[in-house]
């Protein structure tokens, strides 16, 4: 009778964690196209959409401005968010998977009449003005030289992309496919800004809270990345 009722008990605890995990909420960034719009639609979502399809799993998403997107995988009121860095500052908050969603490079932007030409932010002279983006990560490189900057944080690529052409700024820190299509949004060309060299290449993840069990959540995402790829 103790055989069959720890038999019973093995059963419903599997049937659990899969029920837990059969439908997750993640939040999406409203402005980072053509990974995500303003709706958080676009080749990120794509690919997450496809991946957990692939394992019968359903997937709520929620689109916000990223810094609150993070802050609400943190207190644990969603499962992930994604278009998330994976580096040293976002592994002490997060929990990732083994497969990225996709790759995608960062450069450095100038305004026309800038003679500056950064390889790499170990290169940039103290107090220099950088645009970024609040909450973004720029690399483990850019994270140990911040320090001495003068960082000028905005809400998106288009005040960075602004404040570059009124030059306001030394330098901006901005993805070059996001960059790409602000320009087209805002009616500009490529000639508009500057484009220098690359400060990193970053795998893109979905950062999975550690307030909430999502260890499931995160193994059938790593699943289903594998079988779309």
């Amino acid at each position: 009778m103790n055989f069959f009722k720890h038999l019973f008990t093995i059963a419903a605890l599997t049937v659990a964690q899969y029920s837990a995990a059969e439908s997750i909420t993640l939040a999406v960034e409203n402005s980072w196209p053509p990974f995500a719009d303003k709706n958080g639609n676009g080749i990120s979502k794509k690919i997450i959409q496809a991946a957990y399809n692939s394992v019968n799993i359903n997937v709520e998403f929620i689109a916000v401005p990223y810094a609150r997107a993070l802050r609400m995988v943190e207190q644990g009121h969603v499962d992930g968010a994604f278009n998330v860095t994976k580096q040293k500052s976002t592994l002490e908050k997060f929990h990732f998977g083994e497969v990225p969603i996709l790759k995608t490079s960062a450069s450095f932007y100038y305004h026309t009449d800038s003679v500056m030409n950064f390889l790499s932010t170990s290169e940039m002279l103290k107090d220099t003005s950088v645009g970024v983006i609040i909450g973004y990560e720029y690399g483990d490189k850019y994270e140990r030289n911040k320090h001495r900057f003068k960082e000028v944080k905005v809400a998106n690529q288009a005040q960075l992309i602004q404040l570059l052409r009124k030059k306001r700024i030394d330098v901006a820190i901005m993805f070059d496919e996001v960059v790409k299509s602000k320009l087209e949004n805002m009616k500009l060309s490529l000639d508009d800004i500057r484009k220098g060299h690359i400060n990193h290449e970053s795998d893109i993840h979905v950062a999975f809270s550690k307030a909430k069990d999502t260890a499931k959540a995160m193994q059938l995402l790593d699943k289903g990345l594998r079988n779309i790829k």
